[in-house]
Formats: C-alpha cells, structure tokens, sequence
C-alpha cells in the first residue's frame, strides 16, 4: 500500500501537493485546539469578570496625568474585564481605554463619548506616541484578529495557493508531454495491421493491378527472383485522381502477400522542429526491417517528397525528404520489403524520388471508364437489397467522370432514401436521388415569389432547349427549381465516356452554358445575376481551347500561319507559364470570339425554337421539376402544361411574344475569319489617319464596307500618279493645263 502511494506521488506532483495542504489543515485545527501555554484555564464561574479595575479617572483627569508624566501607555480594557463601582455591582469594561501608570496600576478611562473619538482627541492633543497598538486599531474599525479567525485565513489562504500550483503543475505536465511527442522519433500516426482487402475487392483498377502482380509474387517467394539475379521492384508510386482506390490496391497487395502492412500519411512526418520527421522516417524502416517481409504505404507522399528548392521549400522537409532518400537506397540483399507511396500530383515530387532505384514503378489509378465503373457499382452493391428494377449499367453509363468513392457514396446515399422512407429494398428512384445529391449536392425547397419562380424557370429552360438543339451528346437527366449549393436552379446533365471532345462537341456545351442567359435576354426587359456560374464555366472551357488545346483563332489575325491562328500557333501554356503580351493579347481574342459565336448561336436557336422554351419554362413554372424522360416528350411534342396562359410573372417586366422576333430579327452570329493574303498589310494615310488595310487573298470577294474603304482610296492614289506623271513631263513643273 504505501509502495503504491509512493509511486502514485512520484508520478502525480498535484497528488503530493493536496496531501500535503490536507497535513497542513489537520496541523492548524490541532493548533487550535492546544492552547498556547500547555495549561487549561477554567472560565471563571458564576459569570464572574476575568479581570476587575479598581480605579477610574476622567478624560481630563487622565490629560493631566499625562502631563505630569505619570501615564506610561494608553490602551484598551481586555474582553471579560469589569469596573468595580462603590455601592453597585462591577459595570462592563469592555472597550473602555486603560491608562498604565508608572506605579503599574491599571487605571480606566471613562471618558464619557465613545472609545474612536476619545482616540481621535489623544491624537489631536498630540498624546498619540502613548497609544499602543489595540488603541489605534479602535479608530480603524479592526480589531485584534482571534486565534481562530487567523487560523482560517491562513488555511484559506494554503488552500488557494495549493489549488494555483496544482493548476500551473497540470498544464506544464500537458506542455511537456505535447513537446515530447512533437519530439519523439516513433513512426507518429503510423499504424501496423494485417489487411483483409483482397484484389478481388478493387474493382475498376485491372491494369494497375497486373503491374502489382510482380510486386506480390516478390513478397511471396523472393528467393524465386534471387535464383535468376533479379532486382525486385522494391518502390512503387501510385498516382491519379482521388477516390480511384490506391489506398485499397497498397492493403491488398500486403493482404495477397499476406505480410503486415505499415500505414502513414505523409504530413504525420512534418513537424516544425528540425530532424523529427527524419528521425521518424527511420523509426518506421526500423519496425518494418524488423518484422521480416512487409509493405510500407506513405499515403500523400507530396506533403514531404515535393521538389526542392522551391519557394514553399523549408529545412525541415528536405531534411525529411533526404533520410526518405536514404532509406530507400539502403536494402539489403535479404530485406524483403515494399513502399508504396500514393500521391495525386506526380509532377510535383522531386526527380530523385522518381528516379531508377527508389521509386521505380510509377502506376497510373484513372478514373474507371463505362465497364469499370458497373464492375465498382456490382462490387458495393454486393451487400444492399437492390431492387430488380435498378439497372447498375445504365447507372454506370450516366456517371461519366465518377470516381469509385463517388460510385460508392451514390449506392450509400440511395440506400439512405430507402432507410428514410422505411423501405426495405432500393429502389431506382432511391438511386436517382442518390445519383442527384452526388453530382450536385443535396437540394432544397425555399421560398420563391413568382417573379424569381418566372426568371429561373426560364433560365433553366433555356439551358435544356439550348443543349438540345445545338446537338450537345449529353443527355438532360432533370431540371429543378430546388437551390443546389449556390445555384437557385440546376439542369443536371449525363454524358457517356467521352474522353476525345471533339470542337464541335465543346462549341455545343458552350451554346448550352449560354443558354440560361439568353433566355432571360430574349423574354424578359431586364437581366439578374443569375448567369455569373454559367460565364465562368464558359471562359473556362474556352479558356482551355485555347490554351491548351490549339482551337479557335485570333479574330484579327492578318497572318494566318501554317497553324491558321495568326501569333497563337500551336503555342500551349502551361499552368505555371506565361505567355507574352502578343500571344497573351491574341488568346483574349480568340476566347471572346468563341465566347460571343456561342451567345450569338444561342440566342439564333432559341429565336427558332421559342414555342419550346415556352412549353418547358411553363411546365417547370407548373411543377418545379422535370424529369429527362418529361423533357424528351416535351421536345417530341407528346407532352405540354396543363395551362395555356402566360406563365410569366409581371413582376418580372416580361416581353411581349408577339415583339420578340423583331427585336432580334437579325441575329449576328460571327464567322471564322477569312484567310488573308501573306503579304501582310499596307497602310495609308487619310486625313491624318493611320489605317491598316489588309490585302485581299485570291478568290475572295470583297464587301461592301472594304468598297468603301477602298474606293476613295483609289481615286487618291490616281490623281497622285498623274500629278506625278506630268511633272516628270513638263521638267519638273506642274501642268497648267492638267
């Protein structure tokens, strides 16, 4: 027991400092009850005074004794005293003042006012170096503190600074236990784990695992490739968009394997002290050289394996990095183990990480195309109670671009539904809405007058219509009024795989972001804000044409070039690049003239189709959703809303239907620049005016604003070689008679 209390204190300073404040009271209260000379006093019997005065003087009585020099000190009567009165009985002396005289008589004072102001006067007369203590203290208001009182006070007092220092105790121990884990070496965060995820169980991923095959056949039986001198594949990055499964293939390689599998993330070995992540990159090796035969997985492998020398490089890090470096070059001829590292930015790594030797594998995790992503739909819904009616393949068609997480969270999200509305199977529209609240987040109903229900109807509205008639491959899914996120309304789109867009496929999807904002433009007098996410998803998309995928031109272009894109070329900027001012200048142009043919284009199809943006934006105004099956018997003609009055709102200052064709009768819808003569251009002076002509190419037409231009220009320049012609005549001289 005491052994146990001891360790208890060793190891819990606050513990030792409330046993002792606890000794510390049970002194005082013993203290208390002990009295000061070791002998019990009785109290006096009956009632009976402690101490009786026999003498009394008045205050001036006592003033001159004290000029006389007779009075030696001034004081205040003991508690229990009592002044005895000729002819009564002993009258309380409590509080009085008592003179000592130099004989050693006790005499009190009755000085007939209160005891403060009798002191105020002695002070006053200047009698005050007589008083002691206990007088002055009466003019205070304090008295002498009893021993209990003083006792309290002080195990009060004991009790507070007990409590201070077990408080500053306990945090200082918290401050040194987070130090000496920021300063511990150990593998932090790592994790040691045998995985029961098999290759079976990743679905999607077939190339990436047969480049693990050999990898898994090495930790299986290693001396079959010693016996023929081959070098195993000791590292491998696995690199590609999130949620593709590498963490699943790195736990199934070390459960094939059947090896243990050593888990950490790259950021568990960035500290801000130098030389910890070192010395925890050396720890982990340590434990898994120990185990024998193993796989170490550093998932975010870029938090510590970035190039270096960057401006975001720091000593820490790189000195991580190096001892990461070091390891990996160190096996031995008989240490079986592998690293897998998991990164989604490869060209961010540093080139020594990649290079022969360290991590000499690279295995490329895409996104799953149509078969994978119904093999990772089959693989999840393995365990839920689908519906006959769902099909898993039409799913995976209309999920182009998903991950296998984001296949994962559909089925999840759908079995959800089903669990809300107390089902026990999953339904395809369980599964629909799951498919919904993945691809554009969860919706929700608010309040909507019938202007905004008006305006975004035919926002929406004119997305769908746009999309469809510009020959857009993808196919409407649903149209909503429900706010999505930021967006008021959404029209949800799918697409099969379509890893090669062609132009003519992006100049369609362009005409479709343009659409909402047309539709707005061609019914109603006034724009709103609506269409801000819709333009920057169109600047972006043409923004990449551009500059990265060598379409579209530069409107102004004199000189076409081989490529047909004037100062463009086949120029591709990358993302850290910048291009010149000229080239910068052209791709402006050219991204606004591809921006402005798709609003030109929009509005064309839309002026041609009006009856059917009428009929969606009514039925959307009618039911707030859409279904794509709805939208297709619109288009067809086989469905229409249930009213044939105007469904616009005129607190939305709607256009009349009758004045809209003639608003917009001649729709300007740029064309592809002409291509121009190579020779360049001429530039003529004209009232002081600098115009550049261009010089027309063979074949070409002119039109009616380069006849103008050029017809006055013309005449010019034949009056000036006749006037030149007739002073090369007449020697010099200007013809009279011209």
């Amino acid at each position: 027991m005491l052994r146990r209390l001891r360790f208890d204190l060793r190891r819990n300073p606050a513990f030792l400092l409330a046993a002792l404040a606890l000794g510390a009271a049970a002194a005082l209260i013993l203290w208390e009850l002990v009295p000061r000379s070791g002998v019990i006093v009785p109290a006096p019997a009956g009632g009976e005074p402690a101490f009786t005065y026999r003498s009394d003087w008045t205050f001036p009585e006592l003033t001159r004794a004290a000029d006389a020099g007779e009075v030696v000190a001034i004081g205040v009567a003991t508690r229990d005293s009592a002044l005895e009165v000729p002819g009564t009985s002993p009258a309380p002396a409590d509080g009085l003042l008592v003179a000592k005289t130099r004989s050693g008589q006790d005499v009190v004072v009755v000085a007939g006012v209160p005891t403060t102001d009798a002191v105020d006067a002695l002070k006053s007369l200047g009698y005050g170096r007589l008083l002691t203590q206990e007088a002055i203290d009466v003019t205070s208001g304090s008295s002498a503190p009893s021993g209990g009182s003083s006792s309290l006070a002080m195990l009060v007092t004991l009790l507070i600074t007990a409590g201070l220092v077990a408080v500053i105790l306990g945090v200082r121990r918290r401050s040194v236990v987070g130090e000496r884990r920021q300063w511990s070496v150990g593998p932090a965060g790592s994790s040691v784990e045998r995985p029961t995820v098999r290759l079976a169980d990743v679905a999607g991923v077939d190339e990436a695992k047969l480049e693990l095959v050999e990898t898994i056949e090495f930790l299986r039986d290693p001396e079959r490739f010693r016996a023929v001198g081959a070098r195993p594949v000791r590292g491998v990055m696995l690199y590609g968009p999130p949620g593709t499964g590498k963490t699943m293939l790195a736990k199934a390689v070390a459960a094939e394997a059947d090896v243990r599998f050593f888990a950490a993330s790259g950021s568990d070995f960035v500290e801000k002290f130098v030389g910890v992540g070192a010395g925890r990159i050396r720890a982990l090796f340590a434990a898994a050289r120990k185990a024998g035969k193993g796989v170490i997985f550093i998932d975010e492998i870029d938090a510590i394996a970035k190039t270096r020398g960057g401006p975001m490089s720091h000593e820490e890090r790189e000195q991580t990095l190096n001892q990461l470096l070091v390891e990996l070059d160190g096996f031995g001829p008989n240490e079986d183990i592998v690293v897998i590292g998991a990164t989604n930015r490869l060209e961010t790594l540093d080139p020594a990480v990649l290079r022969p030797g360290r991590f000499t594998r690279k295995v490329h995790v895409p996104l799953p195309d149509n078969e994978d992503r119904a093999d990772i739909l089959a693989v999840h819904a393995a365990d839920k109670p689908l519906s006959p009616a769902v099909d898993l393949v039409a799913i995976a068609r209309k999920t182009y671009g998903f991950s296998g997480a984001m296949l994962a969270d559909l089925l999840n999200e759908a079995a959800i539904f089903a669990a809300r509305d107390a089902r026990d199977v999953i339904g395809p529209e369980d599964v629909q809405k799951g498919w919904l609240k993945v691809a554009v987040g969860s919706s929700r109903i608010r309040s909507m007058d019938e202007r905004e229900r008006s305006i975004i109807a035919a926002h929406e509205g004119g997305h769908a219509v746009c999309g469809t008639l510009a020959g857009e491959k993808r196919r409407v899914e649903e149209i909503s009024l429900y706010q999505h996120g930021e967006a008021l309304g959404v029209t949800v789109s799918s697409s099969e795989d379509n890893a090669l867009p062609s132009e003519s496929d992006l100049r369609a999807q362009l005409v479709a972001l343009m659409g909402g904002r047309v539709a707005e433009e061609l019914l109603f007098d006034e724009y709103t804000g609506g269409a801000s996410q819709d333009f920057a998803q169109a600047t972006d998309l043409a923004t990449r044409m551009v500059t990265k995928w060598g379409m579209g031109a530069d409107p102004t272009a004199r000189v076409r070039g081989v490529t047909g894109r004037g100062v463009l070329s086949a120029i591709a900027i990358t993302d850290n690049a910048k291009p010149s001012v000229e080239v910068a200048a052209a791709q402006d142009r050219a991204v606004r003239a591809i921006l402005d043919e798709a609003y030109a284009r929009a509005r064309s199809l839309l002026l041609g189709r009006m009856d059917l943006l009428d009929a969606v934006g009514g039925y959307l105004y009618e039911r707030e959703r859409m279904t794509g099956d709805e939208f297709e018997a619109i288009v067809d003609g086989r469905l229409r809303p249930s009213s044939t009055s105007d469904w616009r709102s005129p607190a939305a200052s709607p256009r009349p239907w009758d004045e809209i064709p003639g608003l917009f009768a001649s729709p300007v819808v740029p064309a592809a620049p002409a291509a121009r003569h190579p020779g360049g251009e001429r530039k003529v002076e004209r009232r002081g005016r600098r115009t550049a002509l261009p010089v027309l190419g063979a074949g070409r037409r002119r039109t009616l604003a380069e006849r103008w231009i050029r017809r006055p220009l013309l005449g010019v320049l034949a009056r000036a070689i006749r006037s030149l012609a007739g002073r090369s005549v007449g020697g010099g001289r200007p013809n009279a008679a011209a």
